[in-house]
């Protein structure tokens, strides 16, 4: 079906993909990209570039110069065994290890894949989305450093040039009195896609929030995450509460976002099930900063 290319090194794999762009594609963890292939969801690629070789290089995770780095190769169970597992200011990717498929899923799958996806059902962009996370990308013509935001461009698709690899994720390090916290609910509890995924994060003084960021799966007519913006700039300057929280999703949400219909449910339990992950999230950072 295809050939299995082992770079000896980045560059190596680099330039591989990019001189046999677009019939060669990178393979991390293959926890998802080996299941598109083998369903034929996806076009087999001639060559399938495995990027094991590189682990070394690209699996760590570091806080340097304001900023928390993540190697795109670190795998879901080394991230349990670091700082984002440890500090409450980072909660949320405790969250997200309970609702991630299973045990030997997390020994395989990696952050960078998780975030080549790009589908509603990556927990980590929508996690990664309310840190305000950058990419940085290594392709023939050096590197790059963009918002992961920004490199979304539609429903399995990124912004990046032939040979592009992700290499790094960066997360701004939160300040004090900072948490997060991420829920995904579907009608079961192991192996769940997520009905509705959502992260919130809030900075704050006492009661009073200085920053929120909030991330859905889906907000608009892309079926990517997104943030809430408009619901950011609400919660902003305000005291935390159960009443604020309650009064601002039901009058807004239905509103500000638009949901689809498919096989699996309707808009409108999506939505409404939406409206219950987002003031779940925020109610639980709110008692992990002893607000509420």
């Amino acid at each position: 079906m295809f050939d299995l290319y082992r770079p000896k090194d980045l560059d190596d794999a680099i330039r591989f993909l990019a001189s046999n762009y677009p019939d060669a594609m990178p393979l991390a963890g293959g926890t998802e990209l080996l299941i598109l292939i083998r369903d034929r969801k996806i076009k087999p690629p001639k060559y399938l570039v495995d990027l094991a070789p590189l682990r070394k290089q690209l699996s760590y995770v570091v806080v340097e110069n304001g900023y928390v780095k993540i190697g795109a190769l670190t795998t879901i169970w080394e991230l349990s065994n670091t700082i984002l597992h440890r500090d409450i200011r980072f909660a949320g990717f405790r969250d997200v290890w309970h609702k991630f498929g299973t045990i030997a899923l997390r020994f395989s799958a990696t952050i960078g894949g998780n975030i080549a996806t790009a589908t509603d059902f990556s927990d980590y962009i929508v996690l990664l989305l309310a840190y305000d996370a950058s990419v940085k990308l290594t392709g023939v013509n050096g590197e790059r450093v963009v918002s992961l935001e920004k490199l979304l461009v539609n429903r399995r698709k990124l912004d990046l040039k032939p040979g592009e690899l992700i290499t790094e994720i960066l997360i701004p390090e939160p300040p004090v009195n900072a948490s997060s916290a991420f829920e995904k609910f579907d009608r079961r509890r192991i192996l769940i896609a997520g009905l509705a995924n959502t992260a919130s994060y809030l900075h704050v003084e006492g009661k009073k929030i200085l920053e929120a960021k909030i991330s859905l799966d889906t907000v608009g007519e892309k079926r990517i995450p997104e943030r809430i913006r408009i619901l950011e700039d609400l919660l902003k300057g305000k005291e935390l509460s159960e009443e604020l929280i309650e009064r601002v999703i039901e009058d807004l949400l239905p509103r500000i976002i638009k949901k689809y219909t498919d096989w699996w449910t309707t808009a409108e339990y999506r939505l409404e099930m939406s409206k219950v992950t987002v003031k779940r999230t925020l109610l639980t950072v709110g008692k992990r900063l002893g607000v509420i």
